[in-house]
């Protein structure tokens, strides 16, 4: 496999498990937060518009799979006219990647100061962490509680419950909790496609951090990820600041990820 073709991989399977991601929302919890989804000239649109927040809107595979950056205004456009101004342009490096900077800067948009970092390592061998809290696979009865966990550990309200547990039993995806006894510490997602595998969805409650939880999470879901069938798991976070702590960066690393490419997010 080469350089570029493990690029569009890790792209594609980031993408599939958003847009899989949306087609489990509620009809009445879409309209409510304005999800919006698109293909625009091969890269993927992504709109909560009722959502401030980077992570809901964004466009991204932006300069790949034939897109020359023509993408960007179209979205940009978008996200405007809906009045959503906490959006963001991922821009990955690929043939492309210059057109794309140079499209974005015509839209009026700069690099954010965080950019994200994109990891990827094969399934075999998982480490093993070495940790007190227990972790296991929840069924669709626990889904309320893994969502609720995930929710508090991302600090977002708590209506948004609603959306992320239905992931839980449905084809491709599998759900993780750890716990310190019967308390509740951390969750995380896996989707699983062909050789891939995205490790995503992974938060610790607040109260509950520096307990190893994070390690203990992409340990077993890297382990049931080669169960599953899949070669290769990928996973992304963001690039460590200046004299800011990076948790989930060393975390990954510890796991044995590999960084492959970072992915600068053009804001406005």
């Amino acid at each position: 496999m080469t350089t570029h073709q493990l690029l569009l991989e890790l792209e594609r399977i980031e993408r599939a498990a958003w847009e899989d991601l949306t087609r489990v929302a509620p009809a009445s919890f879409a309209q409510a937060i304005g999800l919006e989804t698109a293909d625009i000239h091969h890269a993927f649109f992504f709109m909560a518009s009722g959502i401030p927040a980077f992570q809901f809107n964004c466009l991204s595979g932006t300069g790949l799979n034939g897109d020359d950056g023509s993408s960007i205004a179209e979205a940009v456009s978008r996200f405007r006219v809906a009045g959503q101004d906490k959006f963001s342009i991922q821009i990955p490096p690929g043939p492309n990647a210059s057109a794309c900077e140079e499209a974005a800067r015509a839209s009026g948009l700069n690099p954010h100061p965080l950019a994200w970092a994109k990891f990827c390592r094969e399934t075999a061998d998982a480490p093993v962490a070495n940790t007190a809290l227990r972790v296991r696979e929840v069924g669709a009865d626990e889904r309320d509680v893994f969502a609720a966990t995930a929710i508090a550990g991302f600090g977002m309200p708590p209506p948004m419950t609603i959306w992320l547990r239905e992931i839980v039993g449905r084809p491709h995806w599998h759900g993780y909790m750890t716990y310190e006894g019967e308390a509740p510490v951390g969750a995380g997602a896996l989707y699983v496609d062909g050789d891939f595998a995205w490790l995503g969805i992974g938060a610790t409650k607040p109260e509950m951090r520096k307990r190893g939880s994070q390690s203990t999470l992409l340990a077993r879901r890297l382990a049931d990820a080669a169960k599953f069938g899949a070669r290769y798991a990928v996973t992304e976070t963001g690039v460590p600041q200046e004299r800011q702590p990076a948790p989930s960066y060393a975390n990954i690393l510890k796991a044995g990820f590999t960084p492959a490419y970072v992915r600068p997010n053009w804001t406005y």
